[in-house]
């Protein structure tokens, strides 16, 4: 699992992550992914977004960088965001302690939980302790986190709940 300062170390400039967003189209990339986040972890958001691009030709929605969502929220935003939850491929659940303290998160999580139950996934992330206490009802999604191959070489792999030791690669889980 990831600690918040790994992942900051994958944020790079933001002016890259921002335009390679806009610049990769749906059909270009292998899949999409909505982010559930907080708006409070911004800096983890776009370390995120790189580190999935180590991984493939991953799409990342995350709500801040569409120009289309109203600049206040309201029930307008929620309405996009239900659409975009069933638009994009697969729901994956950048879980901080910000994002499970969010009123936003357990929502989109109930939306994409109806919509696409086999197609959400929790990335855990650790605080500055390395802890991560997540909430009950998050264990009953699979997780991304890193594994160890035989070879001696780390890949991001997708651990169904209760499943430590035996994952599949984020690839083989996100093209099925």
């Amino acid at each position: 699992m990831l600690n918040e300062r790994e992942l900051l170390a994958y944020r790079g400039n933001l002016q890259e992550s921002v335009s390679t967003y806009k610049a990769f189209s749906k059909s270009a990339a292998e899949v999409s992914v909505f982010l559930s986040h907080s708006h409070k972890d911004k800096e983890l958001v776009e370390g995120f977004i790189n580190y999935l691009a180590v991984w493939g030709r991953i799409k990342v929605y995350v709500d801040w960088q569409d120009s289309d969502m109203p600049s206040a929220t309201n029930h307008e935003t929620a309405r996009k965001i239900k659409k975009k939850i069933g638009e994009l491929d697969y729901f994956v659940i950048l879980a901080t302690e910000n994002a499970l303290k969010s009123k936003w998160v357990p929502w989109e999580i109930g939306i994409a939980d109806a919509i696409k139950p086999d197609k959400i996934a929790v990335f855990p992330v650790a605080d500055a302790s390395g802890k991560f206490s997540g909430n009950e009802y998050l264990q009953l999604y699979p997780r991304l986190e890193v594994g160890t191959l035989q070879s001696g070489g780390n890949i991001l792999a997708v651990f169904q709940p209760n499943q430590a030791l035996s994952g599949i690669s984020i690839r083989s889980w996100l093209i099925r």
